[in-house]
């Protein structure tokens, strides 16, 4: 493996990482800016909706009971707004991403440890027991940082 491949694999798997983080913000602007407009005008209709009913329904309901009809009205639609922005999902595009880098990080494992020089760095030769552990230390760190990353990303989602 010469360095301008390791150089290559690195930052494809930089890249990797950078589409990863722009398919995630892209994604949560995305459902952020479609929520709040959805908000907006959902608001306003309601505001001019619920003027309406009140008119209608006074007369029938009483005043008591039409504001509180109303109100359950509105919190069941509110909760159906929240149902649908909880189940939104992110696109494609993060799958992908995610895929180049697993592929650009397993490709660059191997070749670091099939290359004479630096194989003995990821174990492959007559290396230290240490710089054996080099190459597995190195994939560790990177699944637990995907994975901390995924949990963040359920946890918004």
């Amino acid at each position: 493996m010469s360095m301008t491949s390791l150089s290559r694999q690195l930052r494809l798997m930089l890249r990797g990482e950078i589409l990863v983080i722009k398919a995630e913000l892209a994604f949560v602007a995305r459902r952020g800016a479609l929520l709040a407009f959805a908000l907006l005008f959902a608001g306003l209709g309601l505001v001019f909706l619920n003027i309406g009913l009140y008119a209608w329904l006074s007369p029938y309901w009483g005043p008591v009971w039409t504001p509180a009809g109303l109100g359950l009205i509105n919190v069941a639609l509110a909760a159906a707004a929240l149902v649908a922005a909880a189940v939104s999902k992110p696109g494609p595009e993060l799958q992908l991403a995610e895929e180049i880098r697993d592929m650009a990080g397993e490709t660059l494992e191997a070749e670091i440890r099939s290359a004479p020089l630096l194989g003995m760095l990821g174990g492959g030769g007559g290396g230290t027991a240490a710089a054996g552990l080099l190459v597995p230390a190195m994939s560790m760190i990177i699944g637990a940082l995907g994975k901390r990353r995924n949990k963040a990303t359920k946890a918004e989602g």
